[in-house]
């Protein structure tokens, strides 16, 4: 019986104490950062935010961060990355606090808009004093957001098409209307209503009717795209739900044409390169756009990204700053919580503006 028992506990030791005890002082490695000071606090770990943190990290003033991540696995990969990272819950106000919240130059909230609203107003009862940024994708949402407390709403879909109209008009001159987009969400409509502003009559093609929309079907089907006229179109711009979508639907534009410019959105920076591939001519992706607008929101210095050519920057004295700059390649201007997509001649432009603009 002596030797049975010694032999259950040489096995019961390495097959279940012994992880149970490791998780646990991993558990309570997770649940407590370092008090900081002048950080980051950030809001779980999206590919929006990975590009973020890139961002400033890549500046040459320093700017500490912590990364608020509900999930435990994904906690212990960014830690073991060399992130700052705190086990926790981004809406909960102890856990705010154990990240010094508080004590931060800014906060940073990327998420579903449930997840931002809640958040939000989390740190805002912590740290009243603390600057908010958070991303939206429903623009109807903004007055919510704005009376949580949030001082920067960044909108990076409607910058996104805003950037493809933009970018196309600057490379074709607007000399034809056989323009084809695929997919009416908020880039689709976004590129619709400013060629629609500039002159041009692009055919639109959804997968559900609705205003505006001049070819019902799915995008990434043939005769769909024989019926909207992509063979005989100048251009083909493609926002569609799924980065497979934008794939195929790029495959089958090229097969139908070879001399169209096909213009793409994508969400995850992988598609990029597979995009370009099929035939893509320029691809702007939705992360990389949205994690430089919220670094230009947050840092007092220019962002543009390696792979685009859009650039973002807080103007300080505007006069002087934008003497040089042609107004047609001013994609917006975000003010505190309001967008302004293609402002005009007659804007006046505010000293802490964020303008969003084509390189040259």
């Amino acid at each position: 019986m002596q030797f049975t028992g010694i032999l259950l506990l040489f096995l019961l030791l390495p097959l279940f104490v012994v992880p149970w005890f490791s998780q646990f002082l991993q558990q309570r490695r997770f649940d407590t950062v370092e008090p900081l000071e002048n950080h980051v606090v950030i809001s779980g770990h999206t590919p929006l935010v990975h590009t973020f943190i890139t961002e400033i990290e890549s500046h040459a003033h320093q700017h500490p961060y912590v990364i608020i991540e509900t999930d435990q696995d994904r906690a212990v990969e960014l830690r073991d990355l060399g992130h700052t990272v705190l086990h926790g819950d981004p809406e909960s106000e102890s856990d705010l606090r154990k990240a010094s919240v508080e004590k931060a130059q800014a906060a940073v909230v990327a998420g579903d808009d449930q997840l931002t609203l809640n958040a939000a107003l989390a740190i805002r009862d912590v740290a009243p004093m603390v600057p908010i940024t958070a991303t939206l994708e429903d623009a109807t949402l903004r007055q919510y957001l704005h009376s949580a407390g949030v001082e920067y709403v960044v909108q990076p879909r409607q910058v996104i098409g805003q950037a493809l109209a933009t970018h196309y008009a600057m490379s074709e001159g607007m000399q034809s209307d056989r323009i084809v987009i695929l997919g009416h969400g908020t880039v689709g409509s976004t590129v619709r209503s400013a060629l629609e502003t500039w002159g041009a009559d692009p055919t639109v093609v959804d997968i559900d009717e609705g205003e505006h929309v001049d070819v019902v079907g799915d995008a990434t089907i043939t005769k769909t795209l024989q019926e909207a006229g992509v063979k005989n179109a100048d251009a083909v711009i493609i926002s569609l739900p799924k980065d497979r979508q934008a794939l195929y639907a790029t495959l089958l534009a090229r097969e139908l044409s070879s001399t169209v410019d096909i213009f793409v959105r994508v969400t995850e920076s992988e598609a990029v390169g597979r995009v370009k591939r099929a035939g893509a001519d320029y691809v702007l992706e939705l992360s990389e756009i949205s994690g430089q607008m919220v670094a230009a929101a947050v840092l007092d210095e220019p962002v543009s990204g390696t792979d685009s050519d859009i650039l973002f920057t807080r103007l300080s004295d505007p006069d002087v700053e934008l003497s040089a700059l042609d107004i047609d390649r001013i994609i917006g201007v975000s003010r505190n919580e309001e967008l302004h997509l293609a402002p005009d001649h007659d804007f006046e432009l505010q000293q802490n503006d964020l303008l969003i603009y084509v390189r040259e």
